[in-house]
């Protein structure tokens, strides 16, 4: 019902969270010139997190889950639905969360195996 709602909080917060971290590491100046930058790890965590909300408002919004007109999410008409709604965010929403943050760790993780390893081969 409202799943991708979980998603698109945690990455208005992490959005806040990069600001500030760009803010740190311009006044920090270009010492890791040889490592992916956390903020720009960060943006691609807000990135996969807006992407697989989009795609999930989409197939609600096929569904009929979300409408055009007020209350927006059909769950919100019934103080029942409401109840499975706000479970389902919590459960659903969170292990959203956790697989994308897993993924992105993976990520992360190769992207700076690979640039490593292209730092050691051009010396």
């Amino acid at each position: 019902m409202a799943c991708f709602v979980e998603s698109i909080v945690v990455a208005g917060v992490l959005s806040v969270s990069k600001k500030a971290l760009q803010r740190k590491e311009q006044s920090l100046g270009s010492q890791n010139d040889s490592k992916i930058s956390w903020s720009r790890k960060i943006g691609w965590l807000i990135n996969l997190l807006l992407g697989g909300a989009f795609l999930l408002a989409i197939e609600h919004i096929w569904h009929g889950e979300i409408v055009a007109f007020p209350p927006f999410l059909t769950a919100l008409s019934s103080p029942d639905d409401t109840q499975t709604m706000i479970y389902e965010i919590l459960t659903v929403g969170s292990a959203q969360v956790a697989l994308i943050v897993a993924i992105w760790a993976v990520m992360i993780m190769w992207a700076d195996r690979v640039v490593a390893k292209s730092k050691t081969q051009c010396a």
